[in-house]
């Protein structure tokens, strides 16, 4: 049966560095911790993701990640999780927007994710990404059906510069910007060693250190500050 509440989520940034791939494994980290199925599908030439699910031999039964050859692909892909009915969430990993390669991506999204870090050098390449995505809008006889798009500071430190919140300043009237930051932190380089944030979580959990044990909650907060993303994602408008 059909799963009509199926949402494909494709983060896309065109500079590297700033935490895209990171950003995702978190939100496929918030999406499985309330038993969501995922598929993520890496189109990235770097293959970062399908790098560290096969080196881990990651095995979930409520997330598969697969290799996007091109974007045409991924209408295939959809509509095969659409069909099969089981599958909660779509994410994809991609490339930066430019050219047919995104306006195939963004024909077959719900949302578009475009994470920044907060440089001036990051705001003006995100500038370019959503003037692109103002592009689609204009081009398109229903503008209606295209996917939202929103930015995610990203990779921010827990005490930032006055420069970096001027850059957020700068995004926050320019862009429709997630109210949650996704902030720097260490428990994603671990994510990124052992699993998703919850699997993590659950070793240090289980530690016979008690000062490792009280690690835990670190990567509780770590998916609790990702849910929060990940819901004004699905629930924001454009």
């Amino acid at each position: 049966m059909e799963n009509t509440e199926m949402k494909v989520i494709t983060v896309l940034t065109r500079k590297g560095g700033a935490g895209k791939t990171t950003l995702l494994r978190a939100l496929v980290s918030a999406a499985t911790s309330e038993g969501k199925k995922c598929l993520a599908l890496d189109g990235d030439p770097q293959k970062a993701l399908l790098r560290w699910s096969n080196r881990l031999n990651y095995d979930n039964p409520l997330l598969e990640v697969r290799n996007l050859e091109d974007a045409a692909a991924l209408e295939k892909e959809t509509d095969d999780a659409w069909d099969e009915g089981k599958t909660d969430f779509v994410f994809v990993d991609t490339l930066g927007a430019a050219g047919e390669w995104a306006d195939v991506l963004a024909a077959f999204s719900d949302h578009l994710v475009c994470p920044m870090m907060l440089t001036e050098t990051d705001l003006e390449i995100t500038i370019d990404t959503f003037n692109w995505y103002c592009g689609l809008l204009d081009r398109t006889e229903n503008p209606e059906d295209l996917p939202t798009f929103h930015v995610v500071l990203a990779r921010v430190p827990s005490k930032p510069s006055k420069a970096m919140l001027k850059v957020a300043e700068k995004a926050v009237k320019l862009f429709p910007v997630i109210d949650e930051m996704f902030m720097e932190r260490k428990q994603h380089a671990d994510s990124d060693m052992e699993g998703l944030l919850q699997d993590v979580a659950e070793i240090k959990r289980k530690d016979p250190n008690h000062l490792i044990r009280t690690h835990a909650r670190y990567f509780v907060e770590a998916i609790e500050e990702a849910k929060e993303i990940l819901e004004g994602v699905i629930g924001g408008k454009k």
